[in-house]
């Protein structure tokens, strides 16, 4: 029954995909924003804790203000959904980079760089106009519970990671990423969600558990750490600003790694308070 399932789920999916990929983009992204906005607030788990996230983070908002902006947190979701069939136009026509040259250099420099994200604007747009660079990203994902629907999902995806895609709990994975890194390689991340046993960090005036291994591998590998961030723009067009994160190199490495993370983070509030319907507010940020 369990493979029926997921076989009738793949069949769905690529019902799905197939509407997305003939639409026109603007339509795509349109059409998968509305039917997110329209499904997102009835989701009886995910909706409650965004709005809930909304208060505790936000709370200057009215009621109404916070309700207003869960509707819109789905419906960039929905356009994240209908635009990820049109990657390969977004990368090559739809995203201006604010310091191009500087991310060229950094590309072809033969050194490594830890490149890290969030799920903001369409983080998978930003992803992929990488690779127009020179960067040859090895990327972290979380596999999808169907098989049939992950690997189809990493078949698209690999396209713009040319160092590869590791699973999230693979054992290998953290080694892999600092080979990788030392080699001159680039290693990616988003790090916008909660990791259990991480370091707590100030996110929105409140402690969350923060993946510290980045900073780690930047500061051990001696290697630049990027912030890159997509700000979505009118028309499916994005504008895409990296900000260096410093690290430190004291005596103290977990102070180091600690100043670092937390610099991360703080970069990341401050992009979110721009644009706050333009974060994945649905995760489980805070405990």
């Amino acid at each position: 029954m369990r493979q029926i399932r997921h076989w009738l789920e793949f069949a769905g999916f690529r019902v799905m995909g197939l509407l997305f990929s003939v639409l026109p983009v603007e339509a795509a992204s349109k059409f998968g924003g509305a039917l997110v906005a329209w499904l997102g607030p009835k989701s009886k788990k995910r909706h409650p804790r965004l709005l809930r996230n909304i208060r505790t983070a936000l709370p200057e908002l009215s009621e109404s203000e916070a309700e207003k902006l869960a509707v819109e947190v789905w419906r960039n979701l929905g356009f994240v959904l209908g635009e990820f069939f049109h990657l390969e136009e977004i990368a090559r026509d739809r995203v201006e980079v604010s310091d191009p040259e500087g991310l060229r250099a950094l590309a072809h420099s033969g050194k490594g760089v830890v490149l890290c994200s969030a799920h903001y604007a369409n983080w998978e747009g930003a992803g992929a106009v990488l690779t127009e660079f020179g960067f040859k990203p090895l990327g972290v994902y979380h596999p999808f519970s169907n098989a049939l629907v992950d690997r189809h999902m990493l078949d698209k995806r690999l396209k713009y990671y040319a160092g590869g895609l590791m699973a999230k709990r693979d054992p290998e994975t953290p080694l892999a990423m600092i080979r990788y890194a030392r080699q001159g390689g680039c290693i990616a991340f988003l790090v916008d969600q909660q990791v259990h046993m991480g370091l707590q960090t100030p996110f929105f005036g409140r402690p969350a558990q923060s993946t510290p291994f980045p900073a780690m591998v930047a500061r051990q590998c001696g290697i630049p750490l990027l912030l890159i961030m997509a700000e979505r723009l009118p028309g499916v067009h994005f504008r895409v600003r990296s900000r260096t994160i410093d690290v430190p190199h004291t005596n103290d490495r977990n102070a180091d790694i600690f100043a670092a993370t937390a610099a991360m983070q703080a970069g990341l509030e401050r992009t979110i308070r721009e644009h706050p319907e333009q974060w994945m507010w649905t995760h489980d940020r805070w405990k």
